[in-house]
């Protein structure tokens, strides 16, 4: 994909070799207005390109909408529902956020710096890591390589990828493609969907980060918490999650079981991030500030679409997905997105301690993707 710098260099190429043209030719017109109307030209010309990257730009994110959409489905929620153990989640919530405040013996500085968390972790945001722990430990499992459907062999290897003849129940399970494995025992075929489908990956409880934060977004929403689908352009997706004790959105990631550690990818991973877009019901928002402490380097690997038309697309985004809202909504939600405003508008902090390069996912998958961390 031509990136929008690279249509800036070829248009300021088209322009100096115009001026020049026209140099040549002694045309009376002032070299200014020469370069500007050569910029234009230039820009013009290659017009058909950066239209072309918007409309694959708007497709995505079109589609994060329609996926945060269909977390809202009566039948999804009912769904994910089933399969939570809420009540244990509350429970465990609130044991949990009552032992912060420490032993009866504890001394007073330890008891203020006690009462300190306590404000920090409410209930509700201790059920957020009960429900993440309860969904890396207990319920949902990662997929390297399927094992085979036939014999159960371990030793499968890839043989392709089918897009077009899918099963009914592949296309009902709203599957992208399926990806196609050969066991070394049997040597027969075992197909593993890419599902999309937040329901049907409710039922096969496997996958990788994609249907991780798939299922995971689906039962966020499900346990009452506002939550947006995060969507990283180098590959990952993770979830956030609105704190209403901290009034302010966390980073989760179900495959990781981690929260609010959102230098995690930068800093633990060694990602080269981009764009990070989140999506909700709410909103569509780039957050791509939250997770990198040099958004300069970042603007430097961000070259799809010109910056203006993308903060000014998503917040016409935006403004389409409140218009059904009260005003009483909007006007709640616009002091959040002041707020947010100001949080992203700082330098990303560092949490302080270690964080670890990508722990899930086989060992030669991880090196391949580069995600083993600085230090590897």
């Amino acid at each position: 994909m031509l990136a929008v710098k690279d249509v800036a260099v070829r248009a300021h190429c088209a322009a100096c070799h115009v001026v020049r043209s026209r140099s040549r030719s002694n045309m009376p017109a002032s070299r200014e207005d020469e370069i500007a109307r050569a910029l234009r030209d230039a820009i013009e010309a290659l017009e058909p390109i950066t239209r072309g990257q918007k409309v694959a730009f708007e497709r995505r994110l079109r589609g994060g909408i329609a996926q945060c959409a269909s977390y809202e489905d009566e039948m999804a929620i009912a769904s994910a529902m089933s399969v939570i153990p809420i009540e244990r989640l509350k429970l465990e919530g609130h044991t949990a956020s009552m032992t912060i405040a420490g032993d009866e013996g504890a001394d007073v500085e330890s008891v203020e710096s006690a009462e300190s968390r306590m404000e920090r972790l409410s209930a509700r945001d201790a059920e957020l890591l009960a429900l993440l722990r309860w969904f890396k430990e207990e319920f949902f499992s990662w997929v390297d390589k399927p094992p085979c459907e036939h014999c159960g062999g371990s030793e499968m290897t890839s043989i392709g990828v089918e897009v077009n003849a899918l099963t009914a129940e592949e296309r009902e399970g709203e599957a992208g493609r399926v990806e196609l494995y050969r066991c070394g025992a049997c040597v027969k075929t075992t197909r593993f969907p890419r599902y999309n489908s937040a329901i049907k990956l409710l039922e096969t409880r496997r996958g990788r980060c994609g249907e991780w934060a798939n299922a995971f977004t689906l039962c966020a929403r499900a346990m009452g918490f506002r939550a947006r689908w995060c969507l990283d352009w180098t590959d990952h997706v993770w979830t956030e999650v609105y704190s209403e004790s901290q009034r302010r959105w966390l980073h989760c990631d179900p495959c990781e079981n981690v929260c609010d550690k959102p230098l995690l990818y930068e800093c633990g991973w060694g990602k080269k991030l981009s764009y990070v877009i989140a999506f909700s019901i709410e909103g569509v928002f780039d957050v791509t500030r939250r997770y990198t402490q040099n958004m300069r380097e970042r603007y430097r690997l961000r070259g799809e679409v010109y910056e203006p038309w993308l903060r000014k697309r998503l917040a016409e985004l935006t403004s389409e997905l409140r218009s059904a809202m009260l005003p009483s909504e909007i006007k709640e939600l616009e002091v959040q997105d002041v707020v947010e405003r100001a949080e992203l508008g700082r330098p990303a902090v560092d949490v302080g301690e270690s964080l670890p390069g990508r722990q899930t996912g086989s060992l030669a998958w991880r090196r391949a993707r580069g995600e083993l961390g600085p230090s590897s």
